[in-house]
């Protein structure tokens, strides 16, 4: 009995330990965030609870977030894909792609429009895997081809000729890390749609975190970790509105699991610290 006291007082004490800790690992930070839907229903400023990052934004508190995010984005490319940063689009267009909100930061930054970002998060990937025929080269490479490219051979590149998924991902985080080497890079897969099927959901996802943790990103499976189950949402929507957009209440319980992965990245003894107890 006394034992069982004991582990529950160590649970407590580590528990607020890690939310002392937790709490305002932001509050100094400059976020940004690129992505598709998902990420864009939520707004430019972040105050839409339809977005997942609405709620991350009022429980993380940093300093300053802003979204580049456009509904219809994909990681991978087509032949017809340019550098075209003022693209606006809600829907999969050539040039509707996570480079451009790359080359928009990027110029937003130069312009002194955009604060030098310190946390990076992209979300995206659901349209890889939604709209296949419409980014016919994003299987042209396993992740494992991609990653044996020679760095420079890549970034040499048009945007033109990057035209695999991985190849598309890599390229957008080594811009990233050249311009901004003092960032921290989070990567985000799909949620878990009614409109893609749980086979294709994995090769995209697997492809997206083989290649960005290879390339320096914390990669947060929301996939795997994110509580939007399609099947249930085939049948019942609830944190869905349409089996594949999130309702205010999935965007709330989204936002909740990723803003525990970035406390446990910005915290990451604390995290093993409740881990080991558990």
């Amino acid at each position: 009995m006394i034992h069982e006291r004991l582990v529950l007082l160590l649970l407590l004490v580590c528990g607020c330990l890690t939310r002392a800790c937790a709490e305002g690992v932001l509050e100094d930070k400059t976020v940004v965030l690129l992505g598709d839907s998902n990420t864009w229903i939520g707004g430019e400023d972040c105050d839409n609870p339809r977005g997942w990052n609405c709620w991350f934004a009022r429980e993380m508190k940093p300093r300053s977030i802003r979204s580049y995010a456009r509904s219809g984005a994909t990681w991978s490319h087509t032949r017809r894909t340019v550098r075209n940063p003022g693209e606006y689009s809600e829907v999969i267009t050539d040039d509707n792609v996570i480079y451009n909100q790359v080359v928009r930061l990027v110029e937003a930054v130069d312009s002194s429009l955009q604060q030098e970002p310190d946390l990076i998060m992209i979300s995206a990937g659901t349209n890889d895997a939604w709209f296949p025929h419409l980014r016919p080269e994003e299987f042209s490479l396993t992740a494992r081809e991609t990653l044996g490219r020679d760095v420079g051979e890549i970034l040499s590149l048009p945007p033109g000729k990057v035209l695999s998924l991985g190849d598309a991902v890599r390229y957008d985080l080594l811009i990233l890390q050249g311009r901004f080497p003092s960032a921290r890079v989070v990567v985000m897969t799909p949620l878990q749609s009614i409109r893609i099927s749980s086979e294709m959901l994995a090769d995209v996802s697997g492809i997206i975190d083989e290649v960005a943790s290879a390339t320096g990103a914390v990669v947060i499976r929301q996939d795997l970790l994110c509580p939007v189950d399609s099947e249930r949402e085939m049948t019942r929507r609830r944190l869905t509105t349409d089996g594949t957009h999130t309702s205010e209440e999935g965007a709330r319980r989204n936002s909740s699991v990723i803003a525990d992965c970035v406390n446990d990245i910005y915290n990451p003894s604390a995290a093993q610290a409740t881990d080991i107890l558990k």
